[in-house]
């Protein structure tokens, strides 16, 4: 039977801003065929992962950054689906991806998150780089 392996909240968040940044996706279908390029994203499709579970995640994600002010877009929930189109990065979303790429800023961020007592979640990474960005 097919499980649910937990994917990489920290490298979806990532992956996500870059895409949008690099490849400029003009909605949330593109952002999935960009998203196939990824290590990440080729590893889960060729486990015995259920596809659906990645989709989501991404979507919850990217719905998270969206509602966070780092990806300009507009999100229309639908009967059966979430409809998703992009403007592109936000200032504050060229900000974190910035500061994203910069070498150990995973480790400062589980840090962070471990002090404050939180799991990690596209909100909770956003309040973390927040506080290493500003």
């Amino acid at each position: 039977m097919k499980g649910r392996e937990k994917m990489d909240k920290f490298a979806i968040y990532k992956m996500i801003l870059e895409i949008i940044a690099e490849q400029n996706p003009k909605d949330f279908q593109e952002l999935l065929d960009d998203a196939q390029r990824y290590q990440i994203v080729r590893d889960y499709v060729a486990s015995d992962n259920i596809n659906q579970f990645l989709i989501q995640d991404i979507q919850d994600t990217t719905i998270s950054l969206i509602n966070d002010g780092l990806i300009s877009g507009i999100i229309s929930p639908l009967k059966y689906v979430t409809l998703i189109k992009f403007n592109g990065l936000t200032i504050a979303g060229f900000q974190y991806l910035k500061k994203l790429r910069e070498t150990d800023i995973q480790t400062e961020i589980e840090s962070i998150l471990k002090q404050d007592n939180l799991s990690m979640t596209p909100q909770t990474l956003t309040k973390a780089l927040s506080k290493l960005v500003f």
